[in-house]
């Protein structure tokens, strides 16, 4: 079952790791993550100061959401959004 987007938008940056944001598996909350080096690469390819990581999650959080989502339904418990998912 896909997960779906928290509708508050919330999320935390847990400098310099990752950002943390949470999405929803009916009414249980899913913990998820994306790395810090994967929206400083997703800015790179963007041509976007790849320092401003709030705005690049931002931007790419329909799809950063999307591979979390296809990570939680191949079974994996915390999705974790790495380079390799985000960057062309």
């Amino acid at each position: 079952m896909p997960l779906t987007a928290d509708p508050s938008g919330r999320f935390e940056q847990a400098k310099p790791e990752a950002i943390l944001f949470v999405m929803f598996n009916g009414n249980d909350r899913i913990a998820c993550r994306v790395d810090w080096a994967a929206l400083q690469d997703r800015a790179m390819a963007d041509g976007t100061e790849g320092n401003d990581i709030a705005e690049t999650f931002k931007r790419h959080r329909h799809t950063i959401e999307r591979i979390a989502s296809d990570q939680f339904d191949a079974g994996r418990q915390m999705p974790v959004v790495r380079s390799e998912h985000l960057t062309p």
